[in-house]
């Protein structure tokens, strides 16, 4: 099986894909290169299985995916924001939210690949907001606390906290109902006092998340809706 091996001042070994599909492990330094090989090969069938569900989102991304022109709808935690592409003479990209409309600007040759970039940045800064302020207001109910808030496009999970208690999220939870989006920002705090999914790990959720099955369950059956660009 083959796999990409990043080393650093982590505590624990984590297994995830990147954007290309590419299978990435990332391990303790002092963990040797053989105690890797056996930690990967006793997740397998996890890796198979991952690889076969990222392999059917893709066509499925690929049957849903926006062009990103005028009058596309966005999704927007619980909004709806219809597209408006302005082209100018500049050389940068702007976007602005105004009311229910997500504004565009970009120069007159921008190309899909520049409209993507441009909305999924934005949508990230809305996640380094949003999230981060629903991550402080949870920890401090919890009594945990996290180290930083990372911002990503994961493509095998929504959220993922470190041995350093970092905390990483994807930006697409800013295309999910915001119950969804923080479904997810609690999952990962709880993991903070309990690195695994034991049955006190989903006592704790459903502690400060009472209904976290109906958030999990909708996230399941729609998240290959959020991977709209």
């Amino acid at each position: 099986m083959q796999y990409q091996l990043i080393k650093s001042k982590r505590k624990t070994i984590a297994i995830s894909f990147d954007r290309g599909g590419n299978l990435v492990v990332k391990a303790p330094w002092f963990v040797s290169d053989r105690e890797v090989e056996r930690f990967v090969q006793s997740k397998a069938e996890w890796i198979l299985a991952t690889a076969k569900r990222l392999a059917m989102q893709e066509k499925k991304k690929e049957a849903v995916r926006l062009q990103l022109v005028n009058g596309d709808q966005l999704p927007f935690l619980d909004e709806h924001l219809t597209l408006s592409v302005f082209r100018e003479e500049s050389s940068r990209c702007r976007v602005k939210k105004a009311g229910d409309r997500l504004l565009l600007f970009v120069p007159y040759e921008a190309d899909y690949e520049i409209r993507r970039m441009a909305i999924e940045k934005w949508y990230r800064k809305m996640a380094a907001q949003w999230i981060r302020e629903r991550a402080v207001f949870y920890a401090g109910m919890m009594q945990v606390s996290f180290s930083e808030i990372h911002i990503k496009d994961q493509r095998s999970r929504w959220g993922s906290c470190s041995g350093l208690s970092n905390l990483n999220f994807s930006f697409r939870l800013m295309l999910a109902p915001a119950a969804v989006a923080e479904y997810v920002v609690i999952h990962e705090l709880c993991h903070l006092r309990y690195m695994d999914h034991s049955q006190s790990f989903w006592q704790m959720v459903e502690a400060f998340c009472p209904d976290y099955k109906v958030r999990k369950k909708w996230l399941a059956e729609h998240g290959n809706e959020l991977y709209l660009f």
